[in-house]
């Protein structure tokens, strides 16, 4: 007689809810992290024009429309970057969810996996002691065939 957990439907659909749990909690940490280097390059860009107005003002002469434009790309940059910052905290809460939901249906697989774990425990303690039983019966049949003859 072979073991058979009465529940193994459920915990099938368990880990598949698990899996895609765990799917969707990627995807949204791989989104979360693409929006971070967005915010990255931004701040990279930022860098780069602070440098580029700092070359332009060493160099002296009629900078006055370069360093012009340096500073509204300044100032339109900030304005990107909030916009930006606001998007990655969007995604950091969407992966927050995601991770409290993935958590949610790992737990509830390894309830129905502890489960079968103990069902199959069950099984094997019943299962040696019908085997001791029947050995037992064995062996006094054995015992009244060889006292008998």
């Amino acid at each position: 007689m072979k073991f058979k957990f009465p529940l193994q439907k459920v915990l099938e659909h368990r880990k598949i809810k698990e899996n895609l749990a765990q799917k969707d909690f990627q995807e949204a940490v791989n989104l979360f992290n693409e929006e971070q280097e967005r915010l990255n390059q931004m701040s990279a860009q930022i860098q780069n024009a602070h440098l580029q107005a700092g070359a332009l003002s060493s160099q002296g002469g009629a900078q006055g429309p370069a360093l012009s434009q340096i500073h509204e790309f300044l100032q339109g940059q900030q304005i990107r970057i909030q916009r930006q910052v606001q998007k990655v905290q969007e995604f950091e809460k969407l992966v927050e969810a995601k991770r409290e939901i993935l958590r949610q249906a790992a737990l509830e697989y390894k309830i129905m996996e502890k489960m079968r774990e103990n069902k199959f425990e069950e099984y094997r303690a019943e299962r040696l002691s019908n085997d001791q039983k029947e050995m037992d019966e064995q062996s006094i049949l054995r015992f009244k065939a060889v006292k008998e003859s």
